[in-house]
């Protein structure tokens, strides 16, 4: 009959040789994640090149070149924000993020690019939800939002209208 010390002692090691395996599992889906985000943000760029060159083809106007690329408008003029800057002077899409975050659709939390993407009555679809985090990012750039945790848009601070 094997002792209880004994017995304790096999199940201490298949417990550390489970956590060991578990380990390399985590370090093999943290690796995998790392690459999925880096080949996400070289598509992301390369998309943002093909934009640009595309729209400098002589006779294509800008969203026919966006559109040529993903149907998505990912490359939008925002103009920085300054005291008496009015969000109509902002394309349509990001006046239309600016007012549902001024409306403080997150309940005072802050409004996510899920949210957004809904809000502008796009396709439920990944691509979607990051063009609408492209456009707020953008507008946090340019002094219109602020972002004061990842992913969460707030009006700036003391930006009245």
């Amino acid at each position: 009959m094997p002792s209880v010390v004994g017995l304790l002692e096999e199940r201490e090691r298949a417990a550390l040789a489970r956590a060991e395996e578990l380990r390399a599992e985590l370090e093999r889906v943290q690796a995998a994640v790392a690459a999925a985000e880096e080949a996400a943000r070289r598509a992301a760029v390369a998309r943002e090149e093909v934009v640009d060159a595309l729209a400098g083809v002589p006779g294509m106007p800008d969203t026919e070149a966006v559109e040529a690329v993903s149907g998505v408008a990912s490359r939008v003029e925002v103009p920085r924000w300054h005291r008496g800057l009015e969000s109509a002077v902002l394309p349509r899409d990001c006046a239309a993020i600016v007012a549902l975050v001024e409306g403080d659709a997150g309940g005072g939390r802050g409004v996510r690019a899920r949210q957004m993407r809904d809000h502008l009555g796009w396709q439920a679809s990944d691509a979607r939800e990051q063009a609408a985090r492209f456009r707020a990012k953008r507008l946090v750039e340019r002094g219109w939002l602020s972002e004061e945790r990842p992913g969460l848009f707030k009006p700036r601070p003391g930006r009245a209208g």
